[in-house]
């Protein structure tokens, strides 16, 4: 996925304690059609509860729906892994990790030393952060359910059996960025949780953020993570100004434009619409639509979708409890476009 500059690099604002307001026309934005998106997802996806549109560097656009409010932490679910991925960068520019492909062997070989497969040394940083590990998993079926009921997550991760070779085959896996949380938390000496504050949460003045950790203490890296709309937006603005926030170099932009390069087309799926879909590092990808897009995606509806070249931020979250089965996976990405067909056609001045 290309990763084109914004808009007008010269008209944007930065947040401080909160967003920066503007009317939708000032950013270009019809703001009719802004208002037919909330009623869509009033009327057709109602689990959803808020929406959230950045242009500019300011909030234009912002409606809560179930009881939700700006000041409440919402579980983003697997929207989650792209906040990790946003700190495997970090990791790599301040040299705690040395390189994508260092193994796990090398990282943690006290991890392997009772395994039954030596190959899964071979596993690397790369290959976690593109869901390539080989390990057996099966992430809507029993597999992250037996892995959070285990009594050491890491372990049971690593017991799977290798179905593929590490970095031959892509397979959606929550047990992945486990793996990696626990890598990153042994390479910098500290929780991931305690690593975001520092080198990312505090940065970008999210001052308010809950990120539990298994009975090991690793930090869940691929779900869990609780913040509020308005502070997923903020990460979302992160990536959509390469790493940048205000004077501040937070994430090298090189990470982001490769974060957000397709390592690999969706698996061929009886949706058509799904062979539109890549992933990058952590982050789904639309690389064939009318604007290339990322999305931090989590289950129930959880969405943060950077759209560079139109200057644009998108956050959506939506009852987990309440979530229509099609939503209950990354399918979801395969029937829900909201964005292209709704935010992106609110833009006035796309070329």
């Amino acid at each position: 996925m290309s990763h084109p500059a914004p808009r007008d690099t010269r008209a944007h604002s930065w947040p401080a304690d909160d967003w920066p307001a503007a009317a939708p026309a000032d950013v270009g934005l019809d703001a009719a059609r802004l208002e037919a998106a909330h009623r869509y997802l009033l009327s057709e996806v109602p689990h959803m509860d808020s929406l959230l549109v950045i242009r500019g560097g300011a909030l234009v656009f912002e409606r809560y729906m179930r009881g939700m409010t700006p000041d409440t932490l919402h579980n983003i679910k697997s929207a989650t892994k792209s906040v990790t991925s946003l700190l495997a960068g970090v990791a790599l520019s301040t040299g705690d990790l040395a390189g994508l492909d260092e193994p796990l062997g090398y990282i943690m070989p006290e991890a392997f030393a009772t395994a039954d497969d030596q190959d899964k040394r071979a596993i690397t940083i790369r290959h976690l952060l593109t869901m390539r590990s080989g390990l057996a998993w099966d992430e809507y079926g029993a597999s992250a359910v037996a892995m959070t009921a285990s009594p050491d997550w890491v372990r049971h991760v690593l017991d799977r059996p290798l179905a593929h070779p590490p970095g031959a085959h892509f397979n959606y896996s929550t047990g992945d960025t486990q793996l990696l949380a626990a890598a990153l938390q042994t390479l910098t000496g500290m929780s991931l949780h305690d690593y975001a504050r520092l080198y990312l949460f505090d940065p970008l003045g999210i001052a308010r953020h809950a990120w539990p950790a298994d009975p090991q203490g690793v930090t869940i890296g691929g779900a869990e993570l609780a913040l509020t709309p308005r502070d997923l937006a903020r990460i979302g603005y992160l990536a959509l100004r390469e790493g940048a926030w205000d004077s501040a170099a937070i994430v090298p932009p090189t990470w982001i434009a490769d974060s957000h390069a397709a390592h690999t087309p969706l698996p061929p799926q009886a949706d058509d619409e799904c062979e539109r879909l890549a992933y990058g590092y952590l982050w789904w990808l639309r690389p064939q639509a009318e604007h290339d897009s990322a999305l931090a995606v989590g289950y129930g509806g959880q969405f943060a979708v950077v759209v560079p070249a139109l200057d644009l931020v998108v956050v959506m979250t939506g009852d987990i409890a309440a979530a229509p089965e099609h939503f209950r996976s990354n399918r979801m990405l395969c029937r829900f476009n909201l964005v292209e067909e709704f935010i992106v056609s609110a833009v006035l001045d796309r070329a």
